[in-house]
């Protein structure tokens, strides 16, 4: 799991560079997928594991 923040910028196409150091990690325990959100009290992009988002979803799902 990652913590912490990384200020990345946007392409031409509108596409997020994941940063060089996590994506062997990322390809390697998440098989390359990924969960992306945007904060709802920050301006910024969330990242999870497949599995942890799918978690997150059911969570917040019972709110709304």
């Amino acid at each position: 799991m990652f913590r912490g923040a990384t200020a990345v910028n946007l392409d031409s196409k509108g596409r997020v560079a994941i940063p060089t150091r996590y994506r062997a990690e990322i390809l390697e325990k998440n098989q390359g997928q990924m969960v992306c959100t945007v904060d709802i009290r920050q301006p910024c992009l969330l990242l999870y594991p497949l599995m942890n988002g799918e978690k997150i979803e059911q969570k917040t799902s019972r709110t709304f």
